[in-house]
């Protein structure tokens, strides 16, 4: 009412009148005439109260009021309802057209969300991201990096798909459409993703080829590092095979030229470490029947000499014939090497660092830098083994092709370390050193096995072996020479192992030759048995060789009991000796055998320590200390009946 008050502007009075019509529009009754005077607010004055002129002065009142109401008050009322009719109309229309826009709106909504359903799978394979391609072209080559040429790799195969089914539906003539369309401007799409893998390739082939180059740079780093610092980032190299073989060929040339150099330069230096090593100095004064009662402690000055200047060069026989003497006690110690297995028994195989060598004061054998060369080579190709097979990605399956790799790479490294034991065993009269530089050779060739190295190091091996071997048969010349000059007496050892020997009669007491062939026959089978791997040991030059110098110490024994009055009993006390020496040592083999297999088993064989047959005993020593001892038993037994 408020609001139809300032519409109309309405009076005071007219506006109370309106108020009480509308409340009392309840109270209307069917009668007009009395409805119109309720609203009017007018009462009929009755006859007694009022006078005719205040009835007509009412009547003109309200004449004056209805003439006021119907000249101003209706007509507004009238414009103010045609108004708002015509607003309500066209609101309703508004209303009636969005509606039709809602429903229109509507349907257009499922239609795209059925479109939508077939175009998300296809936007969702086609879509690159920008911030991947933004890292593909500047970001930092790590291991993280690697995710975007596995997304790089995935696109492309789902790429591929869709060219196929377009192929398949240019082919297609009234047939059903293929399910997966590509858009219109999948070709650029396409060619985007060329251009980021051609990115990848250019990126990839800088990173190798950069960490190549500091290989070769003014400081250069381990290769280790290099090696660990491009396995973090391995996936580059099979991507770029993958997508340009010509250049993964050249790159992997370009690092085994570059590893070809860096080993080789390494080794040189490491080698000339070596070479500063100090060498216990053995010539051929350190010889069966040296050091005896009958000879000068310089040795055999004259015969053997002669015999082995064969094996000689110009500057060797200078050497030879001014070196030092030694005493009879350096020559004991060196026929008993028992500190010397320590090389083929430890367990640290720690490579001697060139610093070390170059300062090392300690007199040490051929073995030690035998050992440490070829093992710092075994340990540098197990890891280029396991480099070029993880991040050139060579399967097992190519074993000839990593084979040729690391052949190419260590060649000129292999030639320097033939070169340098060849200088080793060259002027050195230690046999017991080169026998034990060929047990190292053969556990570096088991251990490369094991390993699973290729067979380039085990042919290198061999040929090592072809150097050692036959200056073995050189030294087991010189020593059956030796043996066969020593001098014919009968002088017995002035002490006996570790126990003095008071009696001096040749007939009680070991001829101090055979107290000396007896050191030197424990060592040489000792050193016969320390290969890892069950073998045929008459296949083995050593087997012929110990046959060899028995039989020309037999020979020397002879002779010396020819002039004894009891020739039978000098040698059986001799040949006793030898025997129990050897039984000492075929003891020892069974005790250490035992408890291999106490550890192992939680039983132990019954020891044989009275020279039957060992095969019946399950006993493993062996085949050359078998028969090395039941000869000497044969021969016991022999002279004793005699």
């Amino acid at each position: 009412m408020e609001a139809l008050k300032e519409i109309l502007s309405l009076d005071q009075v007219n506006f109370d009148q309106l108020r009480e019509a509308s409340r009392n529009e309840a109270d209307k009754t069917d009668d007009p005439f009395e409805n119109y005077l309720k609203d009017c607010n007018f009462k009929a004055p009755s006859n007694q109260d009022q006078s005719p002129f205040a009835k007509l002065k009412a009547l003109q009142e309200t004449h004056s009021n209805n003439e006021t109401a119907i000249n101003v008050v209706i007509p507004q009322l009238i414009d103010y309802l045609t108004n708002f009719t015509n607003r309500l109309s066209d609101y309703t229309q508004d209303l009636d057209f969005i509606k039709k826009k809602s429903s229109e709106l509507q349907s257009l909504l499922e239609y795209n969300s059925t479109k939508l359903a077939h175009i998300s799978p296809m936007v969702n394979d086609l879509m690159i991201p920008p911030d991947l391609i933004n890292d593909i072209v500047k970001g930092k080559i790590n291991e993280r990096w690697q995710d975007n040429i596995t997304f790089i790799a995935d696109k492309e195969q789902i790429y591929d798909k869709y060219r196929h089914n377009n192929h398949e539906q240019n082919h297609k003539e009234n047939t059903e459409k293929a399910a997966v369309i590509a858009p219109k401007d999948f070709d650029k799409l396409c060619q985007l993703l060329d251009i980021l893998k051609n990115v990848i390739l250019e990126r990839s082939k800088r990173l190798i080829i950069s960490k190549i180059k500091i290989l070769r740079s003014h400081h250069p780093i381990p290769s280790q590092r290099l090696q660990t610092q491009l396995l973090k980032v391995q996936k580059i190299f099979p991507f770029i095979k993958d997508n340009n073989l010509s250049l993964a060929l050249e790159l992997r040339q370009a690092y085994c030229y570059t590893m070809k150099w860096y080993y080789k330069e390494y080794f040189s230096r490491y080698i000339r470490s070596l070479t500063i090593l100090q060498f216990q100095q053995i010539d051929s004064q350190f010889a069966l029947g040296n050091g005896l009662s009958t000879t000068s402690v310089s040795g055999f000055s004259n015969s053997s000499s002669l015999f082995f200047s064969n094996y000689l060069t110009a500057s060797a026989s200078n050497a030879f014939y001014n070196k030092l003497p030694v005493t009879d006690d350096d020559i004991n110690r060196y026929f008993q090497i028992k500190k010397r297995l320590n090389i083929l028994t430890q367990e640290d195989n720690t490579v001697m660092v060139s610093q070390i060598a170059e300062n090392n004061t300690a007199k040490n054998y051929i073995e030690i830098g035998f050992k440490n060369l070829n093992l710092a080579i075994l340990d540098n190709c197990t890891v280029e083994y396991n480099f070029l097979k993880d991040f050139f990605a060579i399967n097992d399956e190519n074993s000839e092709e990593i084979n040729g790799l690391l052949e190419q790479i260590f060649q000129p490294t292999f030639d320097e370390a033939t070169a340098y034991t060849l200088q080793l065993i060259q002027y050195n009269y230690d046999i017991f050193g080169v026998l034990i530089s060929i047990r190292v050779a053969n556990q570096l060739q088991f251990e490369s096995e094991r390993r699973g190295i290729p067979t380039m190091f085990d042919s290198f091996l061999n040929g090592q072996l072809i150097q050692l071997w036959p200056r073995f048969q050189q030294l087991v010349d010189f020593q059956c020479e030796s043996l066969r000059k020593a001098a014919i007496t009968t002088n017995v050892a002035k002490y006996g192992g570790s126990s003095s020997i008071s009696n001096s009669n040749p007939l009680t007491s070991p001829h101090e030759l055979a107290v000396q062939f007896a050191k030197f026959l424990c060592s040489f089978l000792t050193l016969a048995i320390t290969h890892k791997q069950a073998i045929d040991e008459r296949s083995e030059p050593l087997y012929n060789s110990i046959i060899r110098l028995r039989n020309d110490f037999e020979t020397v024994m002879t002779k010396c009991s020819k002039k004894t009055r009891s020739p039978e009993r000098f040698l059986t006390t001799n040949y006793m000796y030898l025997y129990n020496n050897l039984q000492q040592l075929h003891l020892h083999l069974n005790v250490s055998d035992s408890n291999a297999q106490n550890h192992e088993y939680g039983s132990a064989e019954n020891l044989n320590i009275d020279g039957t047959n060992d095969d019946e005993n399950g006993s493993n020593i062996p085949l050359i200390i078998r028969e090395t001892e039941n000869h000497f038993k044969t021969l016991v037994e022999a002279f004793t009946r005699n």
